[in-house]
């Protein structure tokens, strides 16, 4: 049996994880664009890596996001938030392999009028 020799580490930081993410969420049905966080939120996050509305949690090598959007008008929520989870832990899965634990989508508003995605 042969031992295998290791190549080295990779690593992947952070703000590329968060970038998947959004790339995926922007890419879903009703999610119109990323909404601040809040400020009473900030704080709980402390430890926690933070960018345009994600915060990403890394721990046990297990990924968490709370995600803040704002939702297009006559969507439906739910369903919306359900596709948006699974397009965020495919896309890790796809593209970096590390377990995703939890995607928590909260919905902050629903935009109504001419406003575009950002």
């Amino acid at each position: 049996m042969e031992a295998r020799e290791s190549l080295g580490r990779i690593e992947v930081a952070p703000e590329v994880l968060i970038a998947i993410a959004r790339q995926a969420l922007l890419e879903v049905e009703g999610v119109q664009k990323m909404a601040p966080i809040p400020a009473d939120m900030s704080n709980l996050f402390h430890r926690s890596s933070r960018h345009d509305g994600i915060v990403l949690n890394f721990e046990d090598n297990r990924l968490t996001f709370d995600i803040y959007v704002l939702m297009g008008p006559g969507v439906n929520i739910v369903a919306s938030s359900k596709a948006a989870q699974a397009a965020i832990r495919e896309a890790m899965d796809k593209m970096v392999g590390i377990p995703v634990q939890a995607v928590n989508i909260h919905v902050e508003d629903v935009v109504y009028g001419p406003e575009t995605r950002t």
